[in-house]
């Protein structure tokens, strides 16, 4: 079990209980986009995005910063917020439809809702907005500034920094406990799990990102590098035989291992980030050594991988 998802359910409930009821007071029609958005991202409505480490990062770092039960709540309401203000920007950049403009106010309720929960717990002039405007201005620059570079190759922490005003809550817990020294640490630490993150949903999403022209996808990245390739010639045949032939995978995922080598060195003691970062990293590995181990079992004939697959018990039993 997911200790670091299900110590925390209840709160979680209460979290998106409270975020339901203030979309509730918005405007119609807003008020009903604004839950279809809640529930696209609510852990507890079935088929939703789980963006665990939104929601969970304040109960995280609770321990650790000697935080209220109601500051933390207060907190993740807060992020939830923000997050689905990002996720509206996003979508407004990727595709400018005939709704576009039907979604530009409700963004901004959920804005203000983000910015009345934080205003509350740092008044001005808290240097919490000083953090506050980088970490905008890091997302401003990464996801403007991603078309025409190889975050990863190049630069892989701009990848994380696409995510950047996710940390305002972990500066935030640290702000409030007195711990600003390690709000550096924190930051870098994050910038990790935020690349190992999106790491495992590129290699999720890797077809579709492939089929739309979307360059900006980790593993694509990776196989171009490899095959020295540009991405206009890769194609997904390429891409399936550096995964399943060439072992691919397993170096990709060996990558993400690295992250997890480096956050010791963060000197932030968040033992339940690092146990969500562990799973990310079992999962990729996992997945890279069961391509090997069929990859095995295919080479040692058909009737061997035929045995494997269907003889499921001991014959001398």
């Amino acid at each position: 079990m997911d200790y670091w998802l299900h110590t925390y359910e209840k709160d979680l409930r209460l979290v998106f209980q409270d975020c339901s009821r203030i979309i509730s007071g918005f405007p119609e029609p807003l008020d009903m986009a604004g839950h279809s958005y809640l529930d696209h991202f609510n852990v507890f409505c079935t088929g939703s995005r789980n963006n665990y480490i939104c929601y969970l990062l304040p109960f995280w770092m609770q321990e650790g910063c000697s935080l209220t039960i109601e500051n933390t709540r207060q907190m993740s309401v807060g992020n939830v917020f923000l997050m689905l203000y990002f996720f509206i920007q996003d979508d407004l950049m990727d595709s400018l439809g005939p709704n576009s403009s039907d979604k530009l106010p409700l963004a901004n309720l959920l804005y203000i809702e983000f910015l009345n929960i934080y205003r509350a717990l740092f008044p001005y002039p808290s240097t919490f907005w000083t953090y506050f405007n980088r970490y905008i201005a890091e997302w401003a620059d990464s996801v403007t500034n991603e078309r025409t570079s190889d975050y990863f190759l190049n630069d892989p922490m701009k990848i994380a920094r696409k995510a950047s005003p996710l940390k305002l809550s972990s500066t935030a817990a640290l702000l409030l406990s007195g711990q600003s020294s390690l709000v550096t640490p924190a930051e870098t630490m994050l910038d990790h799990v935020l690349l190992t993150l999106q790491m495992l949903d590129d290699y999720e999403d890797w077809e579709e990102d492939l089929s739309i022209g979307n360059a900006n996808n980790c593993l694509l990245s990776l196989v171009r590098s490899r095959l020295a390739i540009t991405h206009e010639e890769l194609t997904a045949e390429k891409v399936k035989d550096f995964i399943y032939t060439a072992d691919g995978l397993a170096e990709y995922a060996a990558r993400a291992q690295d992250n997890h080598n480096r956050l010791p060195d963060c000197r932030l003691m968040a033992p339940r980030l690092t146990a969500f970062h562990s799973g990310m990293i079992r999962n990729l590995q996992q997945i890279a050594a069961e391509i090997t181990r069929e990859k095995l079992l295919l080479q040692h004939g058909g009737l061997y991988y035929w045995l494997s697959k269907n003889m499921t018990q001991d014959p001398k039993q």
